[in-house]
């Protein structure tokens, strides 16, 4: 009975143990993370330089029926932690990229443990071992001013280098800036991937407010060798200045025809820091209100260079003296020479008169127009002769004849119209012309008895016309003598000669 007792407790003492040992197998198969595949770790991103960013990684499989994760960690070879990667879930027959970055501080050799780790055990012992790294130094960039042109045509252009040290090709940020009285303005920005090596790049800046540019270049992605005050280049700059120059030379011919052409050599200089802009040269006459007699293009001129021709003029001016000048303008600048040109004379005496000869004549004929066509109308009115009653009148003579007869004895007649009093020869008979009213009336010699107040010989021939009719009134009114016609003559203008408009008699109008 004893002995039955006591193999009941060994059989029982036997399983106990047992189950303590079985244990720890089941949990080793239930979770086991081993490598798929090689159980040496990758590595990403070399060469790598310090800064540079490097990836480790290496494939785990999850040979358990449960999900667990694990983690990739990193460590010096003298136990310091470099880097642990975040943990990765794996389910169960799956297999997943566990992996860790890492960035070196320092160039050399290095020598780094790594391991898979899980919070929920079961790490095969495959997922540990040891790399060397190869760390280079850091790359550098550096830049060079190839030149600077500021121009009047193309604006500020800017030509520079960069240069990155042997490495990898590394992503470059550019950016310039223009400065003026202390402020800073950016004009451009851009990136590039540079290669190792020498690049040649330009910008174009048009014509900014300015003393100096700035370029500025920063590393993207990646820890550059050079500190932050070099990685800044600056560089004077100033606004391009030119300083035309224009000088005439000799002319062909030297006192040219109006109508005419001259040709006149001359020089363009520009002795500025800057070419010029292309422009025209044209030759202005002030004489003639600011007559532009010739124009021609003119190409660019470089900084201290000049350039020679011959500009044809014409026609030239109809004026004795010609002043003017010969300008060369262009955008923002221009810069001209006077000139005074004596024009050929149409004199032979070779006297200078102080006023347009041209004009003088154009206005000596027409004043000579104007006096003959005010003479012609006037000796038209003052040789018109009226119609008389009677066929047998004698017509006026003319003035001319008037005053070439006898003016030994005159006798005093009243002009009809007016109160003039005209002296006529005595013996003169027919028409007589007022000066005063332009009226025209007849008159005929007088027939006198002797007196001995006139001579006897003063007696009026058979054949001379018979004296002109009287008629005397008291009021302003009165009848022509020939046809009763009323007339009306103020009492204050009689005696007057008068003459009826009806039937054209003439008489003596008297006041009683």
């Amino acid at each position: 009975m004893v002995n039955r007792a006591s193999t009941i407790r060994l059989l029982l003492a036997i399983m106990f143990s047992a189950s303590l040992f079985a244990s720890p197998v089941s949990a080793e198969e239930e979770k086991m993370f081993g490598p798929a595949g090689s159980s040496e770790v990758a590595v990403s991103g070399e060469p790598v330089h310090v800064g540079d960013t490097l990836s480790v990684s290496i494939l785990v499989h999850n040979q358990g029926s449960v999900p667990g994760s694990v983690r990739l960690e990193l460590k010096s070879a003298d136990g310091q932690n470099l880097s642990a990667g975040t943990d990765t879930e794996i389910n169960p027959g799956s297999s997943r990229e566990v992996v860790a970055e890492f960035t070196p501080t320092i160039a050399g050799v290095i020598d780094i443990n790594w391991e898979i780790s899980s919070d929920d055990g079961g790490v095969s012992s495959e997922l540990d071992g040891s790399f060397e790294l190869q760390v280079l130094e850091s790359q550098s960039v550096s830049l060079a001013f190839a030149s600077t042109e500021w121009t009047l045509s193309e604006g500020l252009e800017c030509d520079f280098t960069l240069t990155l040290s042997e490495g990898k090709s590394r992503l470059i940020g550019i950016s310039v800036s223009t400065t003026d009285a202390g402020e800073s303005t950016e004009v451009q920005s851009f990136e590039l991937l540079m290669n190792p090596g020498i690049r040649s790049l330009g910008v174009a800046l048009g014509h900014p407010q300015a003393t100096s540019i700035t370029i500025s270049v920063s590393s993207i992605g990646w820890v550059t060798a050079n500190s932050p005050a070099n990685l800044s280049w600056d560089q004077p700059v100033s606004y391009p200045v030119v300083s035309p120059k224009v000088t005439i030379g000799s002319y062909e011919p030297e006192s040219p025809s109006p109508g005419g052409t001259i040709s006149l050599d001359y020089t363009l200089e520009n002795s500025g820091d800057s070419s010029t802009l292309p422009g025209t040269l044209r030759f202005i006459s002030y004489s003639d209100g600011g007559m532009i007699l010739a124009e021609i293009p003119v190409s660019a001129i470089s900084a201290g260079g000049s350039s020679s021709g011959t500009i044809s003029i014409g026609p030239w001016p109809d004026s004795q003296v010609v002043e003017a000048e010969l300008v060369w303008s262009m955008d923002g600048s221009s810069a001209s020479s006077p000139v005074s040109i004596s024009s050929q004379s149409s004199d032979d005496s070779g006297i200078e008169l102080p006023f347009d000869i041209m004009a003088a004549v154009y206005g000596a004929i027409l004043g000579f127009a104007v006096v003959l066509v005010g003479l012609i109308v006037l000796r038209a009115v003052s040789e018109r002769t009226p119609s008389t009653e009677s066929g047998d009148r004698v017509l006026r003579e003319s003035r001319i004849a008037l005053r070439q007869e006898s003016t030994s004895e005159k006798k005093e007649v009243p002009c009809p119209s007016c109160s003039q009093r005209l002296k006529i020869p005595t013996s003169h008979s027919g028409m007589v012309k007022c000066p005063a009213c332009s009226s025209q009336f007849h008159t005929s010699p007088e027939t006198h008895e002797p007196t001995s107040n006139q001579p006897e010989s003063e007696t009026t021939t058979p054949d001379e016309a018979p004296s002109i009719a009287s008629v005397i009134s008291s009021e302003d009114e009165l009848s022509c003598p020939e046809c009763q016609q009323m007339l009306r003559i103020p009492l204050e203008r009689r005696p007057v000669h008068s003459r009826c408009p009806a039937c054209r008699t003439e008489f003596l109008a008297e006041a009683e």
